[in-house]
């Protein structure tokens, strides 16, 4: 109960990831976490084994990620709190994004099949301003945490944040 009160606040900014435990059994519960939700989330909008896929190479790369800025700082000893703080706070938003996910997959499903895009519907506006509303908070999340662990200007923090999601794209636009 204590660990779910700390990333609440975490999540609302009332705490950074110096305040998330930063024992193994936290990170590694985090990390399947993450990737589970992230698994069933890609899963609803395509195979089960493109989910597996992405799942288990974005969880790889964004604890990559996090042990690079970490080290390139000279900060590797904050790991276990800062991938847990991304992790477990990274499962929430995903698992709060499965619904807006499914309602948006027949739009997803038109635009992957359609021959002219003025004949695909739109999504229903409530569910992208959802994903839309999610996406940013988690973008803010992200930063925050970065920020913190890294003890840098938000700048800084906001730049680490999108460097990560340039990266995730670039992969996955390659991989196809």
């Amino acid at each position: 109960m204590e660990f779910a009160r700390r990333l609440a606040d975490l999540m609302l900014f009332r705490r950074g990831p110096q305040d998330m435990p930063g024992d193994q059994s936290s990170l590694v519960v985090s990390i399947a976490a993450y990737c589970i939700v992230l698994f069933i989330q890609v899963a609803l909008v395509g195979s089960l084994a493109g989910a597996l896929v992405q799942a288990g190479l974005a969880t790889l790369m964004l604890g990559l990620y996090a042990a690079t800025i970490l080290r390139l700082r000279g900060l590797s000893n904050r790991f276990n709190q800062t991938a847990t703080s991304l992790f477990s706070s990274g499962a929430v938003l995903t698992l709060i994004m499965l619904a807006p996910t499914h309602a948006l997959r027949p739009y997803l499903d038109a635009l992957r099949t359609a021959t002219d895009p003025s004949q695909v519907p739109m999504p229903s506006p409530l569910f992208a301003l959802v994903y839309l509303v999610v996406g940013i908070w988690g973008l803010a999340i992200y930063t925050h945490i970065y920020r913190n662990a890294l003890g840098v200007p938000i700048v800084l923090g906001v730049a680490v944040t999108l460097g990560f999601e340039v990266l995730l794209m670039l992969v996955f636009s390659v991989l196809g």
